[in-house]
């Protein structure tokens, strides 16, 4: 089995990704807590929404990286479904939380909800059993949002706190695994490509 076509490698970096991304959020936490100002408990709230959001990429890296999600088109599915609840319960305490501080914005969470929520519904196309028109035109969009973020991640290692630089660099691997995953035989004949 080739590098790019183990599966469990992509769950090891979303993982690995969690776990720094918990420790971030527990620093958020601790920074939110002891900072002065009216802020506070917006920033502590927002944490925790963070970290809930950690441990939901925690899960979905843990099941992949044991193997109990292993066909490609299933991690796709599963990846962008866990992108979607994460992007939903994090923005859904940014909400809350926009009600308390000046320093978050309400409505753009708000925005996020509807965008994570959209996400969720696309990740059930991915893998419902039917090839139709728009499972193309998926595919296409995938590729460019994959590619993409891949391109962003990679350019977010070059600054910030060590946990930061080194979650950039594995979710860089990790998207650079999925767009390499939607060239799959198999994706490609299940999304009509």
């Amino acid at each position: 089995m080739s590098f790019f076509d183990n599966t469990k490698i992509a769950g090891w970096g979303l993982f690995l990704v969690a776990i720094l991304s918990i420790i971030s959020a527990i620093i958020s936490i601790y920074n939110g807590a002891v900072k002065e100002g009216d802020d506070r408990l917006a920033l502590v709230v927002a944490g925790i929404g963070a970290l809930l959001a950690a441990f939901i990429y925690f899960g979905f890296g843990n099941s992949v990286r044991k193997g109990e999600i292993d066909k490609k088109i299933d991690v796709l599915a599963q990846f962008v479904k866990t992108v979607g609840l994460a992007t939903i319960v994090a923005s859904l305490f940014g909400a809350i939380a926009g009600t308390w501080g000046v320093s978050i914005s309400t409505w753009s969470n708000v925005g996020m909800i509807i965008l994570g929520i959209i996400i969720c519904w696309i990740a059930g196309k991915i893998n419902d059993g039917k090839t139709t028109n728009f499972d193309r035109i998926l595919w296409i969009i995938l590729v460019v949002i994959f590619l993409v973020f891949f391109i962003l991640r990679l350019s977010g290692a070059f600054g910030g706190a060590w946990y930061d630089i080194l979650a950039s660099i594995l979710m860089a691997i990790v998207y650079l695994y999925m767009l390499i995953f939607m060239f799959d035989s198999d994706v490609r004949k299940r999304m009509g490509i």
